[in-house]
């Protein structure tokens, strides 16, 4: 009896491994199905390469672009290494007077782009800025004038890519990363509130390295800063349409006048080049998380750098979570060229009101060069939009074209009149005098 009771307790055992051995296959079958399914929805995005240069052709390029204009821009290569891990950084300042070395009376810019690897728009961004500051392209519907005015008392330092590293193993495959070549985001490698992590904290995302600055693109970065004392700082990302000011740690803005100005400006390169579709404020408060140990709340915060900001200039946000490279870069030929065209023009906008704000532009005696028409100053300031979708806004074209008829009748009739009233006043003279001389 006993051996029939043991029997029977192990063949009822028996089927009950089997059924759950078999429910495990099942769930990986259905998993690997569900894998495949999700995987033939969303292909992963390559890399465009009639549109993207390699970090190597980039940088090449801008190299050519220093030495044709030798009059106006250098470049420097600076290299640092820790515990046997070594970067390198390249530094284009432009100076539009090579044989002034004093840049303390300057207003002094310093840019950087290619913080994160994927994120390649920022850096064909820098070449486009650098080719306009060498006069090799152009800005639609810009004075020159002022332009020139503001560029003449400027010292431009551009960061064409802070992090060649992790860029060369974006461009090997790893669409995704973001981080520097040992692993590390070097937007969270600063010391203002460094280390803290939120609930949603990843490793894989936001590694912060093993302290404030153990990096070496970090610490080339923060001497950099140190050396230059820039009055405007702007850190090129992508991901999103948005216009940042400190802070990032936290869901507030700083206060007082500077606070206000930093504002005004980033609202007026919204409505100006943005659409008014761009988010504006503090990065902590308008992202969705905070971020702790970024660098722009170092150079605010730290580095004292009055102007401090942050552009998100890209994002697809219909873009599948693993297709990284759409989702923070352009992927056709239209839609490259206007992110590029839309934001070197804001860039150069920011030029000329930072420059005002900071007080770098001295007013100049009258001159009748610095008169635009009318017809260029509407089309200046009251250009023509397009939404979001690139349909032309044919009301605002009928509004210019009244708005530019009003005003020349109003000068045709504003004429007339002191030429009646010329013509009025000889008349009486004549009068008078006759009426002396009898």
């Amino acid at each position: 009896m006993a051996f029939f009771r043991h029997c029977r307790r192990h063949f009822m055992i028996l089927p009950c491994l089997l059924l759950l051995i078999a429910c495990f296959s099942i769930t990986d079958c259905i998993s690997s199905v569900d894998y495949v399914s999700r995987k033939q929805q969303h292909p992963i995005t390559p890399i465009n390469r009639d549109l993207y240069h390699t970090s190597g052709t980039l940088m090449g390029e801008i190299e050519e672009l220093v030495n044709r204009h030798q009059d106006r821009f250098h470049i420097e290569t600076y290299r640092s290494k820790n515990k046997g891990y070594q970067a390198e950084l390249d530094v284009v300042t432009y100076r539009p007077n090579r044989n002034e070395n004093e840049d303390n009376s300057k207003f002094r810019i310093l840019l950087s782009f290619g913080q994160h690897a994927r994120e390649l728009i920022t850096t064909e961004l820098a070449l486009k800025i650098l080719s306009i500051l060498s006069g090799e392209q152009s800005l639609p519907k810009r004075n020159p004038v002022l332009l020139n005015r503001t560029l003449e008392n400027t010292v431009i330092k551009v960061v064409p890519m802070e992090n060649l590293n992790g860029r060369k193993k974006v461009e090997s495959g790893e669409l995704c990363e973001r981080r520097n070549g040992r692993g590390v985001d070097l937007n969270r490698n600063w010391s203002v509130d460094w280390g803290k992590k939120e609930k949603d904290f990843s490793p894989y995302e936001e590694n912060p390295g093993t302290g404030p600055f153990s990096e070496p693109e970090a610490q080339m970065m923060r001497k950099l800063t140190t050396s230059f004392e820039p009055h405007l700082w702007v850190n090129v990302h992508s991901g999103m349409e948005a216009l940042f000011m400190p802070y990032d740690h936290k869901n507030t803005t700083p206060t007082g006048v500077q606070s206000g100005k930093m504002k005004l400006m980033l609202e007026t390169l919204n409505h100006l080049h943005c659409g008014d579709r761009c988010v504006v404020g503090s990065g902590g408060g308008s992202v969705g998380y905070l971020a702790h140990g970024t660098t722009t709340d170092y150079m605010y915060d730290v580095a004292r750098i009055p102007m401090a900001f942050t552009f998100e200039i890209y994002g697809d946000e219909k873009a599948d979570i693993n297709d990284c490279f759409k989702m923070f870069n352009p992927v056709d030929h239209p839609t490259f060229n206007r992110v590029l065209n839309e934001w070197s023009a804001a860039f150069f906008t920011m030029f000329e009101m930072g420059a005002h704000q900071m007080n770098f532009l001295h007013e100049t005696p009258f001159n009748v060069g610095n008169l635009i028409s009318i017809d260029d100053y509407l089309n200046g300031y009251l250009m023509e939009r397009k939404s979001r979708y690139g349909e032309k806004r044919e009301l605002l074209d009928l509004g210019l074209q009244e708005i530019r008829t009003y005003f020349r009748l109003f000068l045709l009739s504003t004429v007339l009149l002191l030429f009646m009233f010329c013509s009025r006043i000889t008349k009486s003279n004549r009068s008078l005098m006759s009426s002396i001389s009898l």
